[in-house]
């Protein structure tokens, strides 16, 4: 078994291969690690995840307090690399101002996942404790409907602490244009 500061050179190294690796660049799909630097695969995400890891990211871009906005960023856990769909990181994060990261340690200030139809309670579960355990102050978890759930190791919060403001649904473009259409539907008749 590796210490934790085993482990994290262990997944940097191992990271590094697999970005240098001209074959995993085609795939479509995100992969991670597990603790022994096998490679776990996820399905290609679909249009709605994408959409909403989008406006999540914009959300975030344009919000107080300032920081550095990352999609799938690979962060170093007890148990490999896992990368979350959306990561943010304060202006005073140790790593806020490197180029060409391949793996964080410690956790960016915000991670976020956004479930897929692919994903587990008990994955979603343990990668909010390595999340944490990594470091993280708060895991946000986006359901298929785009409900925000904001957490920090204290459990589970109304609202962001960092980001009180933000929104706890986060719409497609489609729903949005749905929204628009019914509203402007009502507001004509």
């Amino acid at each position: 078994m590796r210490s934790l500061a085993n482990q994290h050179q262990f997944n940097l190294r191992r990271w590094a291969e697999l970005v240098a690796d001209p074959k995993l660049a085609e795939l479509p799909n995100k992969i991670e690690t597990d603790r022994d630097g096998e490679i776990i695969m996820s399905p290609p995400a679909d249009s709605d995840h994408g959409d909403r890891q989008g406006e999540i990211g914009h959300q975030l871009k344009g919000s107080s307090p300032k920081g550095r906005m990352i999609v799938e960023y690979p962060v170093s856990t007890s148990e490999g690399t896992k990368v979350p769909d959306v990561a943010w990181l304060s202006e005073d994060h140790p790593q806020v101002l490197e180029r060409k990261v391949l793996a964080v340690v410690p956790a960016p200030d915000i991670c976020i996942e956004i479930l897929s139809p692919s994903n587990s309670v008990e994955e979603i579960t343990r990668k909010k404790a390595l999340y944490f355990e990594a470091g993280a102050k708060e895991v946000w978890i986006c359901d298929a409907e785009g409900t925000i759930e904001f957490s920090a190791t204290s459990g589970v919060l109304a609202a962001s602490n960092i980001f009180p403001q933000f929104p706890k649904r986060i719409y497609t473009y489609g729903e949005q244009a749905a929204i628009g259409m019914k509203r402007e539907k009502t507001g004509a008749e």
